[in-house]
C-alpha cells in the first residue's frame, strides 16, 4: 500500500500521513475465506405498546479481536461493536433506559434525530451521566430514515473505542425490495498489543484519526449476500472519527434514493458514493454477474487536503452472488415524495471553520476564529427560518454537522434534500437553511471528532 504524504507549510510543520488497510495479518501464502457479514444485533422491546420501542441498554466494557493485533478492551452498547440496531416506525416513541457501566462518564447523542434538547445528549442540556449511573431517554422519532447514535463526550476517544449503533425508523411509501442490508462502516487505529493510541500524532490531530483496519459492521473484509437480478437496498452509515469512504461496487452503479434526512423525490445514479464522517445514504441496486461471482466492494481513493497525496483503492467488501439463477423484471424505483422546500432566506449567521495554532505551538481548529467555548453563541427565534453561511477557510474538508435540525443547501443544483451533515470543501462556501423549530441550546460543528474535541464547535440557542 503506498503511503500518503502531507505538507502543512501554511501551518510550518510536515508529516506523513499513513493510509488504512485492512490486512488480516494471516501468512501472505494464506488465503482465509472472508467472514459472514454480521448483521447488527437487536435489543428486546419491552413495552406491550405498538407506538412505543422501549429498550434498555448498558454501556460497558467488552474484547473484541482486531486483524493482527492481540484482543482489544472496547467500550460497547451491550456488550458489542457496532452496537445495537433500534428499529421502529415514524411516529413511535423511542424509551431508553440507559445505563452507564463504564469506568468514566458518557451520554447518547441521537445523531440526525430531531429531538428534544434535553434529550439530545450534550453537556449544554444534560449532566453527564456518571459510572453506575442511569438516564431515560424519551422521544416521538419524527422521521423516517436512518440515524445513529455515540456519545457525546469525549467523543474522539469513546467512539474509537466502539460506542456506537443505529436507528431505523421506517415510514410511508417505503420502496419494495427483495433484501435490505444496514452497512456500518467505521476504521479503527489499533496498536499490535491490542490498545488504542489515545496521545495523537500530528498526523491524526490536523486530519482526524485514520484506522489501520478498515471495518464493515465491526469485522474486516466481510462477504455481503446478494442475489443476481435482486432489488437490493443498502442503508449506509459513516461511523468513522475522521476517514472519509468513497465507496465503488465494480461493475455498477448505486441509484441515491435517500440522504440524511430520508427519502429524495428523484434519485440519482452515481458509479462513486463520496461519505463523510456522520453522513447516511440510502442507495438500491440490481446485481448483474453469474451464479457464485464475486464483486469487490472498493473504498476509492479521496484526497481531502493539505496536499495529501490519495492512496491506492482498498478493498472493504466482497460480494458474492447467489447460486440460484438472476431474478427477472426487477426495476429501480424512480420518484419519492418531494420533501418540503424552504424558502431561500438570505445568510446572517455566519460560520467560518477555519484552524490555527495556539500559544503552545499546538493545532486548533476554529469557528469564526475562535475555539470552543470561547466560540460565540448563536441566538434564533424559535421557529424562525434562518441561514448559516459556512465558508470554509482551511486547506481541508470538514464535514459541517447540526444538530436537532436538517437544512437544505441553497443553490443546489441537484435533488432538494434534507441533510444535518454535509461535506463543505477547502475553500468552499455554501448556505444551508433551517427552521428552527425546537427550543433549547444545540451544537453544530466538524464531524471529524478530533476537530470537533479540538475547538471546531459552536453553540446555537433556540429561545
Amino acid at each position: 500500500m503506498k503511503p500518503r504524504h502531507l505538507a502543512l507549510t501554511a501551518l510550518g510543520f510536515a508529516f506523513p500521513l499513513v493510509a488504512g488497510c485492512s490486512g488480516n495479518g494471516a501468512d501472505a501464502t494464506e488465503t482465509p475465506a472472508p467472514p459472514a457479514l454480521p448483521a447488527l444485533p437487536g435489543l428486546p422491546d419491552e413495552s406491550a405498546d405498538p407506538g412505543v420501542l422501549e429498550v434498555s441498554m448498558r454501556a460497558k466494557t467488552s474484547t473484541k479481536k482486531y486483524p493482527g493485533a492481540k484482543p482489544s478492551e472496547v467500550w460497547t452498547y451491550e456488550g458489542s461493536v457496532p452496537g445495537p440496531l433500534l428499529e421502529a416506525k415514524a411516529g413511535d416513541q423511542l424509551v431508553v433506559h440507559f445505563q452507564n457501566d463504564l469506568p468514566e462518564a458518557t451520554t447518547i447523542h441521537w445523531h440526525g434525530v430531531r429531538v428534544p434538547a434535553t434529550m439530545d445528549g450534550t453537556h449544554l442540556m444534560q449532566a453527564p451521566v456518571e459510572p453506575g449511573q442511569g438516564f431515560e431517554y424519551s422521544f416521538a422519532l419524527k422521521d423516517a430514515g436512518l440515524f445513529w447514535f455515540h456519545p457525546h463526550m469525549r467523543s474522539d476517544v469513546q467512539v474509537e473505542k466502539g460506542l456506537y449503533g443505529a436507528i431505523l425508523v421506517r415510514g410511508a411509501g417505503e420502496p419494495s425490495v427483495d433484501h435490505e442490508t444496514v452497512l456500518a462502516l467505521d476504521d479503527v487505529r489499533v496498536n499490535a498489543d491490542g490498545t488504542f493510541p489515545e496521545l495523537l500524532d500530528d498526523e491524526s490531530k490536523m486530519m482526524g484519526r485514520e484506522g489501520n483496519v478498515l471495518l464493515v459492521n465491526g469485522v474486516s473484509g466481510p462477504e455481503i449476500p446478494m442475489q443476481s437480478g435482486a432489488l437490493e437496498r443498502l442503508r449506509l452509515v459513516n461511523v468513522a472519527n475522521g476517514r472519509f469512504f468513497n465507496l465503488r461496487l465494480e461493475g455498477h452503479t448505486f441509484h441515491v434514493i435517500g440522504t440524511d434526512g430520508g427519502l429524495i423525490g428523484q434519485p440519482w445514479d452515481t458509479e462513486t458514493l463520496l461519505m463523510a464522517p456522520g453522513e447516511r445514504y440510502d442507495v438500491v441496486l440490481i446485481p448483474n454477474g453469474e451464479p457464485g461471482a464475486t464483486l469487490t466492494l472498493w473504498n476509492d481513493p479521496y484526497s481531502r487536503g493539505h496536499g495529501a497525496v490519495a492512496a491506492a483503492p482498498e478493498a472493504l467488501a466482497t460480494v458474492r452472488l447467489g447460486a440460484d439463477a438472476a431474478l427477472p423484471g426487477r426495476t429501480l424505483p424512480s420518484a419519492f415524495p418531494e420533501v418540503e422546500k424552504l424558502p431561500a432566506v438570505a445568510a446572517d449567521i455566519p460560520v467560518l471553520l477555519g484552524e490555527k495554532l495556539d500559544a503552545k505551538g499546538e493545532v486548533v481548529f476554529t469557528i469564526n476564529g475562535q475555539a470552543y467555548p470561547d466560540v460565540p453563541p448563536v441566538l434564533a427565534a424559535n421557529g424562525s427560518i434562518r441561514t448559516m453561511g459556512v465558508k470554509n477557510e482551511s486547506d481541508m474538508d470538514h464535514p459541517f454537522h447540526l444538530h436537532g435540525f436538517f437544512f437544505q443547501r441553497q443553490g443546489d443544483t441537484g435533488t432538494l434534500k434534507n441533510k444535518d451533515t454535509i461535506i463543505v470543501k477547502a475553500h468552499e462556501s455554501m448556505d444551508l437553511t433551517a427552521r428552527f423549530d425546537e427550543p433549547g441550546k444545540w451544537m453544530y460543528h466538524c464531524h471529524i471528532l478530533e476537530h470537533a474535541e479540538g475547538g471546531m464547535l459552536g453553540e446555537l440557542d433556540v429561545q
